[in-house]
């Protein structure tokens, strides 16, 4: 097995570390389907904590290249054809400050059984439980999005609905409970129809087309602690990217 350096300088390790393996995959070393060499092999390989291999191979998922099978690894996705994939980053605090300026009402709040989906976002054992909030935030024109927010159970039992208020969005409270800082968020956005249950909730008619979202949000140690599951109304919300050059000109 070859080792491989990184650079001490402003790029961050885990990106480094992301881009190689990025083109690792790209240039055919690893097939689609193929495993990748455990985190304790990369560990060795390129010279960097776990921590940091964890943070790369989280992009990667984000970007749909590689997927983890809790137990057993991660493994190089099978290719879709006709399926184009952009990545974009952003502030992640300007980000939690815009959601905060909706209003948020929470409709449930209980344990449940989780899904296979919200398993492996969460990065949950077989047998775990998870706590399931459901919610919906509105302007004043009416609701915007309908929300299912997950997390694990042990933090599920710190929250309560006081906890559940106007202007202070869900992440923020699982900070402030667990008494750490949410890092990084990874954000899949794509077309969807409203179920009938979103539908109700939006005041539209089920099967309409909707942006539908899962935003998976990490602390620094690189552990997930809350997937959030958004549906929005198609004539309620929008996104504006602002895009620059490296040189911000």
């Amino acid at each position: 097995m070859r080792s491989i350096g990184l650079e001490t300088g402003p790029v961050p390790l885990y990106h480094q570390l992301e881009r190689d393996l990025y083109g690792r995959i790209s240039g055919g070393e690893f097939a689609p389907g193929q495993a990748l060499p455990t985190e304790e092999q990369i560990c060795a390989q390129y010279g960097v904590s776990r921590i940091t291999v964890r943070r790369a191979l989280d992009a990667l998922i984000g970007q749909g290249l590689i997927i983890k099978r809790r137990g057993v690894g991660s493994f190089v996705a099978e290719r879709r054809e006709g399926v184009r994939s952009v990545r974009l980053s952003g502030s992640l605090d300007q980000f939690l400050a815009t959601a905060g300026s909706l209003d948020l009402r929470l409709l449930s709040l209980g344990e449940v059984e989780p899904s296979p989906e919200v398993a492996a976002a969460l990065e949950l054992a077989p047998g775990d439980r998870a706590v399931r909030l459901e919610l919906v935030s509105s302007l004043s024109a009416g609701p915007v999005i309908y929300l299912e927010v997950f997390v694990p159970e042990p933090i599920g039992r710190l929250l309560t609905p006081a906890d559940i208020k106007p202007g202070v969005p869900v992440a923020r409270v699982i900070e402030q409970k667990l008494k750490t800082r949410i890092t990084r968020a990874e954000q899949l956005i794509i077309a969807d129809l409203a179920d009938e249950t979103a539908g109700r909730h939006l005041g539209i008619a089920p099967s309409t087309p909707i942006l539908s979202i899962r935003r998976v949000y990490y602390t620094a140690a690189g552990r997930p602690i809350e997937a959030a599951f958004l549906r929005h109304h198609p004539e309620r919300y929008q996104y504006l990217i602002e895009l620059r050059t490296d040189g911000g000109y």
